[in-house]
């Protein structure tokens, strides 16, 4: 054959294969496929709590059948030479959720041809370990009794971790560990919640499945249960009958959503995999995500709209925390931080409770955000004297109303979480983290970007800060 027509040829194929796997029919055929897998296991564990790992493991769980909760382990901190516990994401407050429930199980997906994510073979069996190290260390500082049985011990899977990685990231577990409690995280709570240790577990679409599932009841750990949910595929995707199957669908997102969310998918599955096209498939995707712009969208079952920043009387929450009537029955002030208002809270009986700061998502936003700074420490000053509770929301609760949160804190709370009138004078970026730390803990699906972080650092600590003071 003709080189250059090998080479045509060899391109007209890599082509296609790349719209195929980013067609939105073959994601959300192959999606409902591994949520299948996904749900005959969270049936084997119906006691345990379901958590979505990101944005990637929420498009594997039918919220109908089950309440979710949130997770953002990220694969990053479990590459190789590269393992961390990172404070930005401790997911301190799952401890709480694993302790009601006894255990969990964390869903997440991976591309490429891998059975296992870095961050379930990795990021959360370094973080199950730090965890129970940390709260070793700490018992053992406050002279507290030492429960049996204690496990502090690094587990992974031996066909996924060498013994050589293993050895070094176990390492530097005692380096984590005393990062997490020299970080400002008040110990003592979960030192309360934590009666055993954790301990992952590994379920994937290629795992013997039990007859009967096992009962870790009467374990001496809490089951951290890894859960793979797309099936692993040498070259990525697979045929099917009447599609192409793609390995982690879930993943990546922007790349073939066409603005679809999980939420949106899961609601209206049956009309949008009932076509006779991917074709049409695809319009009507883009025909709901249309249909649905504009409108404020209702929080997904089973999240918690807000979460009180320990005993600030400070709220982050969703669009739908702002919501009247039910956020004068919870809130004496609200802070919206998005675009979109409901109109009963303009009204003038709420002039002195509410206020909108108009910050768009994205980087069109990151000015306005640093704009509207001052106007919020200025606005939530005198309800924060008198002991009022304060919502600010944006509209998932993650990034633009937890920067607006951390400016209030970082102006008017000491590291104790005493209000100071007056504001706390000049800060650092150790002041910041601390404060960060604390939303993070109250709060586990706030994620800032690093653009919001750096425009209050940049706010609070630029050589015109005196303003501000």
């Amino acid at each position: 054959m003709d080189s250059k027509l090998f080479e045509h040829e060899f391109h007209s194929e890599t082509n296609q294969l790349r719209k195929d796997n980013k067609n939105i029919f073959n994601r959300l055929k192959s999606i409902e496929e591994d949520a299948s897998f996904v749900n005959e296991i969270l049936e084997m564990f119906p006691t345990l709590a379901a958590i979505a790992n990101e944005r990637c493991g929420s498009w594997y769980i039918d919220r109908s059948k089950r309440k979710v909760y949130s997770a953002y382990f990220k694969s990053t901190d479990g590459h190789t030479g590269q393992w961390d516990f990172n404070l930005r994401r401790n997911n301190l407050s799952l401890i709480r959720t694993i302790a009601t429930h006894g255990g969990c199980v964390i869903v997440d997906s991976t591309r490429r041809g891998k059975r296992i994510p870095d961050a379930l073979s990795k990021t959360v069996p370094i973080w199950c370990a730090v965890i129970n190290r940390a709260l070793a260390i700490y018992r053992s500082r406050a002279s507290l009794p030492t429960l049996d049985n204690w496990d502090t011990s690094f587990y992974s899977l031996p066909s996924i971790v060498s013994r050589s990685e293993d050895s070094q990231i176990t390492s530097k577990l005692d380096m984590f560990a005393e990062r997490l409690l020299s970080s400002g995280v008040d110990m003592q709570p979960l030192e309360g919640l934590l009666r055993k240790p954790l301990r992952p577990l590994w379920f994937t679409p290629q795992s013997s499945l039990f007859a009967n599932a096992p009962d870790y009841g009467d374990a001496t750990f809490w089951p951290v249960i890894c859960l793979s949910a797309s099936q692993a595929v040498e070259s990525g995707c697979q045929a099917r009958s009447g599609y192409l199957y793609v390995q982690g669908s879930g993943d990546d997102q922007e790349a073939w959503c066409l603005g679809l969310t999980h939420s949106l998918f899961w609601k209206n599955r049956e009309d949008l995999l009932d076509v006779s096209s991917a074709v049409e498939c695809e319009d009507k995707v883009r025909a709901l995500v249309k249909s649905s712009k504009g409108h404020i969208e209702e929080d997904e079952e089973g999240d918690q709209k807000y979460h009180y920043i320990s005993n600030t009387g400070i709220a982050v929450g969703t669009r739908t925390s702002g919501k009247p009537p039910m956020c004068w029955k919870e809130f004496d002030v609200v802070v919206n931080c998005t675009t979109l208002e409901y109109n009963e809270n303009k009204l003038e009986e709420h002039k002195h409770q509410y206020i909108q700061l108009p910050i768009p998502e994205g980087k069109k936003g990151q000015q306005a955000l640093f704009d509207h700074i001052g106007i919020a420490l200025a606005f939530v000053r005198q309800p924060l004297l008198e002991k009022r509770r304060v919502l600010v929301h944006c509209a998932k609760g993650q990034d633009r109303s937890v920067g607006i949160a951390l400016a209030i804190l970082v102006k008017y709370f000491d590291q104790k979480g005493v209000f100071q009138p007056e504001g706390v004078g000049r800060v650092d970026k150790q002041v910041i983290q601390h404060h960060l730390l604390s939303i993070i803990s109250s709060r586990p699906k706030a994620s800032p970007s690093r653009a919001t972080l750096k425009k209050i650092n940049t706010y609070f600590m630029s050589s015109s800060s005196t303003a501000h003071d």
